[in-house]
């Protein structure tokens, strides 16, 4: 008996991969500025805290 051999390989398409690293991308870039105003933010806050104390 001859074994029959798979021709289509389950793996990502390039495509498929280049709209995910897309998506990543975009939410980094909408995530990013709100961290850094976080950050100032407490770094404010703690400044002003230890003034006080």
């Amino acid at each position: 008996m001859m074994m029959k051999i798979r021709s289509n390989k389950a793996a990502f398409t390039l495509v498929e991969i280049m709209i995910v690293v897309a998506i990543i991308g975009l939410l980094a870039a909408l995530a990013i500025p709100g961290f850094v105003k976080a950050r100032k933010q407490s770094q404010g806050r703690r400044i002003i805290n230890d003034a006080r104390q």
